[in-house]
């Protein structure tokens, strides 16, 4: 099933959706999945065996939060729009995505054990919030 074939039906919730669509772009090297806005965020998912101890979450997030303005920056310089950003650690891949007239952001990790087509886990994102990607926001 596409992400286009999923519709939210309101018993589940978004994130619970949301999730749905990353495991199909990746399920087994998912690490972690988080939506975020400018003031919060919040976890939608965190594999077992991934050690949040080890990570400073709230600083890390906040610092993902400046990708609000620098999509700003990066759609006034290049006329194409900006739309996701990948960075690699050792062992990790993080990727970060905006939606078009929203304030929220989605941001997942995943096992940096092979290639991956991040173009196309942005277009199902893209696909999956539709007209209203305000819906994905923290509660």
């Amino acid at each position: 099933m596409s992400a286009g074939d999923r519709t939210h039906t309101g018993e589940e919730s978004d994130g619970e959706d949301l999730l749905s669509v990353v495991r199909e772009f990746d399920a087994s090297s998912l690490r972690t999945c988080w939506t975020f806005d400018p003031d919060t965020h919040q976890r939608r998912y965190v594999r077992a065996d991934v050690p949040l101890s080890a990570i400073d979450v709230e600083g890390f997030l906040h610092n993902e939060r400046y990708g609000f303005v620098t999509r700003d920056i990066y759609d006034s310089l290049h006329p194409a729009s900006y739309h996701y950003t990948v960075r690699g650690f050792d062992g990790v891949e993080v990727f970060r995505c905006f939606f078009e007239g929203a304030q929220v952001g989605v941001l997942c990790s995943f096992d940096a054990d092979e290639p991956r087509d991040y173009g196309r886990l942005d277009a199902m994102l893209r696909e999956f919030a539709g007209g209203d990607p305000g819906r994905l926001a923290p509660d």
